[in-house]
């Protein structure tokens, strides 16, 4: 848990190990993208490796020190393999010149990444104070935001690495097989298991992943809209993303001067998640990316991936389209959302490239097929939304028609293919993305098959619902409020859409449609991991036909005054969403429990069964990679696990510590007794627990008793 300054250092050291192996492969793959790409790309190969290499050694050794060695002999081949397999390097067709720019010359060339610097440094601000951090008393503290799953990310990565079982299985549940997309939290095992602080090992991958997911998106904006100005409109949109939700306070400020001040003292009360006023279009970076790890390293290959897609459709470069069926093909475990985001984003971009192929002029001609789209696509929404105000719609139904949109989408994918076989350069774009998806399902399919599918049979997982999370609104006026001005700005883009945004919008119209319809989780929510992809592509076609808009003013100061107060009304509720996160304190566990937390870490076993209360904030489990008994329902429902008996089965223990069946039969070597245990099963005395167990250690309110050995 506290780790060494030794640790941390081997434990970093670790780290860029992969790092330094993935940005030299980057650089002798791609000799002729810009320095930026490469940084980029090889920082994220070098997270997969790190990622991938040491589970793939930990299945026949455990996850312990010897695998993680063992992992770097397998890394360093792959390496040298992919270099020598594209030892010409890609990207030869495209000529690029370059030069040794001058110090002006570079700011105007790569100035516009200066944007990042503000954001990533309130991240790793924000980051820092709310990573279980400590306080003078010992207690250790976090944020609102991370309150909750930083828990439970915790208790992956302790007990991961303590306990050196693989595949891994819950701590929160035992003898429960992980299938929850662990690789998020192997990545800071991997350096625990060296001796690192448990803050340390948390805290290291996830700056490399944000830095990841930030600058991905501004590479990918500016070659899609071959222009900086505009990219860094898209990234504003993107990652300052609030709607009109500062309505509500400022509205309410009128009547109750408090109402402003609340956004920065009360939980969830602010003008990106007000539930209140129908507000659920949460911040991306307090929101999700801080608290949600999976998200956050599912992003940091997702983005980067569809970078390389795209360069890869442009260029029709074969190379492209294996490195991209590699960065997809390790998503399931990573994240799942992003991995049925990739799949979407491919499917509409086939039908993009294969039509091109087929008729190059297509690209260059008007067409109103995507107003069509979007014609329809408002009418199917809307009337659902009247109707189910009607009459009683069945989830079914819902899944359905998603059911069926995909299968439209198929069918048209296999037309185009089949139609690729006319001419020869259409056959070469058939059999690049059948290269693509061949190693996609070769990657993909195990991961799915050994722990994906096997927890997502349950009956909360894929079904139908719609509008995911609008309470009470009309679907347009939910959008309305929420998304705000990139919502008004795309909807005008849309109208007046040409032909080349079909890579802006295509993507949109197909997540959006299956997003809404088909929920893959049992947390209806969280299908706002895959509508941001969505959203991703709204605000490039906002900040494509923003600017545009503005270019038709003659005079910069009306453009820069257009410009700013469109920025200030997109991004004024996430600033202050973020100012709330900036300020935010809140106690996460006690001294006298982190105290204890030493002990059990020293005097007990990795695997020793410890009996506490199923508290989602339980620092037993998330510090000291133990098992309890029955972690908290706000995890394992969400994760579609049968808990009810284990939580049931934790209360009978503590209010009938005579009976020693279930201690047997969960093997409970000790019990964990706080004023928490002690509150919520109405514990007065607890001299029924010294009939089998023994007191072996106090920290103040704070007791823990062991098994009598002739039990």
């Amino acid at each position: 848990m506290d780790g060494s300054a030794l640790g941390n250092f081997v434990g970093a050291g670790y780290f860029f190990i992969y790092q330094i192996l993935g940005i030299f492969l980057s650089f002798k793959i791609w000799r002729k993208e810009d320095a930026v790409v490469k940084l980029l790309l090889g920082s994220v190969f070098g997270s997969i490796l790190l990622q991938w290499m040491p589970a793939l050694t930990s299945f026949g050794m455990g996850f312990n020190r010897a695998s993680h060695v063992a992992a770097l002999f397998p890394a360093i081949i792959v390496t040298v393999i992919a270099v020598l397999l594209s030892k010409r390097g890609m990207g030869e067709k495209e000529e690029k010149v370059r030069r040794n720019l001058t110090g002006k010359e570079w700011l105007q060339e790569y100035g516009y990444f200066l944007i990042i610097v503000p954001v990533f440094l309130f991240f790793f601000v924000v980051l820092s104070s709310h990573t279980i951090e400590y306080r003078p008393d010992g207690s250790l503290h976090t944020g609102q935001a991370t309150n909750g799953d930083m828990n439970m990310h915790l208790a992956f990565i302790s007990s991961i690495a303590e306990q050196g079982i693989f595949p891994p299985e819950y701590s929160l549940l035992p003898k429960t097989k992980l299938s929850y997309p662990f690789l998020c939290d192997t990545v800071s095992s991997s350096i625990y298991l060296w001796g690192s602080s448990l803050r340390f090992a948390y805290m290291l991958p996830m700056v490399f992943a944000i830095l990841q997911v930030l600058t991905s998106v501004l590479v990918l904006a500016a070659e899609i809209l071959k222009s900086r100005v505009k990219a860094a409109i898209a990234w504003i949109f993107f990652f300052l993303n609030g709607g009109f939700g500062i309505y509500y306070f400022v509205r309410g400020a009128f009547q109750d001067s408090t109402v402003f001040t609340r956004i920065f003292t009360e939980f969830y009360q602010t003008p990106t998640n007000f539930l209140d006023g129908n507000i659920r279009w949460t911040n991306i970076i307090v929101d999700m990316l801080l608290p949600q790890r999976a998200t956050l390293f599912g992003w940091a290959v997702l983005l980067p991936a569809l970078y390389v897609l795209y360069r890869a459709v442009s260029l029709k470069l074969r190379g492209y389209f294996v490195i991209t069926a590699i960065m997809a093909g390790s998503l399931p475990m990573i994240h799942t959302h992003s991995f049925l985001a990739m799949g979407m984003v491919c499917a509409m971009w086939l039908i993009y490239s294969m039509r091109t192929e087929l008729n190059p002029q297509w690209r260059t001609k008007e067409s109103k097929i995507e107003l069509w789209l979007l014609f329809a696509f408002f009418l199917l929404m809307c009337s659902l939304d009247v109707l189910r105000k009607v009459i009683t719609i069945q989830e079914n139904v819902y899944l359905i028609i998603g059911l069926a949109g995909i299968l439209a989408v198929t069918v048209l994918c296999i037309y185009f293919v089949v139609k690729g076989f006319q001419n020869a350069e259409s056959r070469k774009m058939v059999l690049n993305w059948a290269v693509l998806l061949a190693i996609v399902l070769l990657l993909a399919l195990p991961q799915l098959f050994m722990w994906t599918f096997s927890q997502a049979q349950g009956e909360q997982f894929v079904r139908g619902y719609f509008n995911w999370a609008n309470l009470n609104d009309t679907y347009l006026g939910f959008y309305f409020k929420n998304l705000g001005i990139v919502y008004i700005i795309s909807l005008v883009a849309l109208i007046f859409t040409r032909s080349r945004h079909y890579f802006l919008v295509s993507p949109f119209f197909f997540i959006w449609f299956v997003g809404e319809l088909i929920v893959f989780q049992p947390n209806v929510y969280d299908n706002n991991k895959i509508l941001y992809i969505g959203y991703l592509f709204l605000c490039l076609l906002s900040a494509d036909y923003l600017v545009e808009i503005l270019s038709k003013f003659s005079y910069r100061v009306v453009q820069g005054s257009v410009l700013t107060v469109v920025l200030v009304l997109s991004s004024i509720s996430a600033v202050l969403t973020m100012g709330r996160e900036y300020v935010s304190d809140y106690p996460l566990y006690s001294s006298e429990g982190v105290a204890m937390c030493r002990y059990i870490e020293k005097h007990t076993e990795p695997t020793d069964v410890i009996l506490t209360d199923t508290r989602h904030n339980n620092e037993v489990v998330s510090l000291t990679g133990r098992n309890i008994v029955c972690g908290s329902s706000s995890f394992l429902y969400f994760h579609g696990l049968d808990y009810k008996t284990q939580e049931e089965d934790v209360g009978i223990m503590y209010q009938n510590p005579e009976d020693m069946t279930l201690f047997n039969q969960y093997d409970v070597k000790y019990i964990y007794m706080s004023d928490s245990e002690r509150y919520n099963y109405g514990i007065l005395s607890e001299d029924a627990f010294l009939e089998h167990f023994e007191v072996i250690h106090r920290e103040g309110s704070v007791t823990l008793y062991k098994r009598r050995e002739a039990e």
